[in-house]
């Protein structure tokens, strides 16, 4: 009796051992996980396509249909699970595209990427590439005095309200087309966006009628900035992955990062990549990517990726996935800077 409860409370130790082992293990996992934080940063991203450094004057050309401009603007408004469809006779394409122009412009104006860009809005539809019958190319360059044409060709809203404007979404598709002066070929370019709006974006006490100008207003502006990044090269802020530690070095080095010291941090980092601890040292190894590629050094930013993948503990499987999606977006990033050293000018 007594070597069977002997046996008994040995076995019962036993599982309980194991048990700690599993919750230890996973508890390591977990504070990886959260030690994982994000910090912005931004990048230049390429254009769509590489315009020769000699083009000075663009000129901006809304050609959307008169039979677009001339509906009456509809919107699906969906309430009680009903979905019903209503108009606003006061909204018009017309002035919605010219609001899309006119946003081009301005961001084309503000990055002085080219010379001089003039917005013909409405009053050049004749020369529109899309019909190719009346469809002059050298006729179009003489008019416009311009090197390069951009014409808006498509331009429509699918807008659909839920209840008393809990939320809004506006599908939008968008059509560009592209004439370079020295080029015989015409570049088309569909912009596809999903706009949601939320209860909060509204100001209080505004009329429903004034909400969705609002919307239609607020996507044209938007829609218009946004196809800038496709024309010219653009700075994005995005997020990176980067990992924290109670270790009184790392907590120094976070600091130095965040306040934009990424060379201080990163000697900083680079000491403790020979940590004992093999936690740290694949953490520092981790960040020093980051730095790297903040001074665009891309190759080694990967090697420290792989290093710092392999010194982790195997039963850790988030961390192998950080380093794998980083460097993806490294990989991305280096064929980025192929294209925006054809593209920046001086």
């Amino acid at each position: 009796m007594k070597s069977i409860k002997a046996n008994y409370v040995a076995g019962t130790k036993g599982t309980i051992l194991l048990l700690l082992m599993i919750v230890c293990i996973s508890m390591t996992s977990c504070i990886v996980i959260q030690d994982a934080r994000t910090t912005q940063i931004e990048i230049m991203k390429p254009a769509i396509v590489n315009f020769p450094e000699n083009i000075n004057t663009v000129a901006l050309i809304n050609s959307v249909s008169n039979r677009k401009v001339n509906q009456p603007f509809k919107y699906s408004n969906q309430y009680n699970y009903k979905l019903d469809t209503e108009s606003d006779t006061t909204i018009k394409y017309l002035a919605l595209s010219n609001t899309c122009m006119d946003a081009l412009a301005w961001v084309l104006k503000k990055e002085g990427y080219f010379s001089d860009v003039i917005n013909y809005h409405d009053s050049l539809t004749i020369v529109n590439p899309s019909n190719k019958k009346l469809f002059d190319p050298e006729r179009l360059f003489q008019q416009t005095k311009s090197d390069l044409c951009i014409f808006l060709n498509d331009f429509s809203f699918e807008i659909e309200k839920y209840k008393d404007f809990e939320a809004v979404t506006n599908i939008a598709s968008l059509s560009w087309t592209i004439v370079y002066k020295k080029d015989s070929l015409t570049y088309t370019y569909k912009q596809r966006d999903t706009l949601t709006f939320i209860v909060e974006d509204f100001p209080p006490d505004l009329a429903d009628n004034m909400k969705i100008k609002m919307v239609v207003n607020n996507s044209s502006t938007f829609l218009g900035q946004s196809f800038c990044s496709k024309i010219i090269p653009t700075w994005f802020p995005v997020d990176r992955v980067y990992y924290t530690s109670n270790d009184q070095n790392m907590v120094q080095a976070e600091k130095f990062a965040l306040n934009g010291d990424w060379l201080k941090a990163a000697e900083i980092w680079n000491t403790q990549t020979k940590s004992k601890k093999s936690m740290i040292a694949a953490k520092a190894s981790f960040n020093m990517a980051l730095a790297c590629e903040m001074e665009g050094k891309f190759d080694t930013a990967i090697e420290w990726l792989v290093s710092s993948s392999s010194m982790m503990k195997k039963n850790n499987k988030e961390h192998p996935l950080n380093c794998q999606d980083y460097i993806y977006a490294l990989m991305q990033r280096k064929k980025e800077i192929v294209k925006l050293r054809e593209q920046v000018r001086n």
